[in-house]
């Protein structure tokens, strides 16, 4: 076995904790803008951060399992995660009525920050 379990949640923490920072500077610089516009970026930031915490957390929370099962759970964990955010989206997009544009900014620097992170050695 090359990583263990642990190493993968180490991981998973280093890759919520850099998104968070992003997100967190997008919505400062956003803030010039309004504090809709910077609220709106925080959300949809967020949203994907609480989402990839969700698909760490069902992803490793079964321990060493067969094939299928490991794979059932990384499909489970990937379209878990897609539903808090199109929800959160929903949510933000009718109910709450924030800008577009910066809920629409917030998701790609979310991605990018974790993806940087799981990159990153």
């Amino acid at each position: 076995m090359l990583n263990s379990v642990e190493a993968g949640r180490r991981l998973m923490l280093r890759a919520a904790i850099y998104p968070l920072a992003a997100v967190a500077v997008l919505a400062l610089v956003f803030l010039l803008v309004g504090p809709s516009y910077a609220l709106g970026a925080l959300v949809s930031g967020l949203a994907v951060v609480a989402g990839g915490v969700l698909a760490a957390w069902v992803a490793l929370g079964g321990g060493v399992q067969a094939a299928g099962s490991a794979l059932a759970r990384l499909v489970m964990a990937f379209v878990l995660k897609t539903v808090l955010v199109v929800a959160v989206l929903v949510l933000a997009f009718v109910w709450w009525r924030l800008p577009p544009l910066a809920l629409l900014a917030g998701i790609p620097v979310a991605l990018m920050f974790q993806v940087l992170a799981l990159a990153r050695r």
